[in-house]
C-alpha cells in the first residue's frame, strides 16, 4: 500500500502531540491510522511560545508519504 496523508496535530506545551486528525486521506485507512499514531507516538517538537515567551500549545500540518521501495 502507498499513499500520501495529511495529518494536522496538536502540540501540547510540553512538545509532545497531544490530538490528531487526518485532514486529507490517503484513500486507505491502514496508513491513515498508521499516520496519526505515528505522530502521536514519535513525534516531539519545540513548542509554541506566547508573548511573554511561556511555552503554549499550538497546532502543525504536514503531509506523510509511504512509499514501498
Amino acid at each position: 500500500i502507498e499513499g500520501t496523508v495529511g495529518v494536522r496535530v496538536t502540540v501540547g506545551a510540553n512538545g509532545r502531540v497531544s490530538a490528531c486528525s487526518v485532514n486529507a486521506s490517503s484513500g486507505s485507512s491502514i496508513l491513515d491510522d498508521a499516520a496519526c499514531r505515528g505522530m502521536e507516538r514519535y513525534a516531539r517538537f519545540d513548542p509554541a511560545l506566547d508573548a511573554a515567551g511561556n511555552p503554549t500549545s499550538g497546532s502543525y500540518s504536514t503531509r506523510i508519504t509511504y512509499r514501498l521501495n
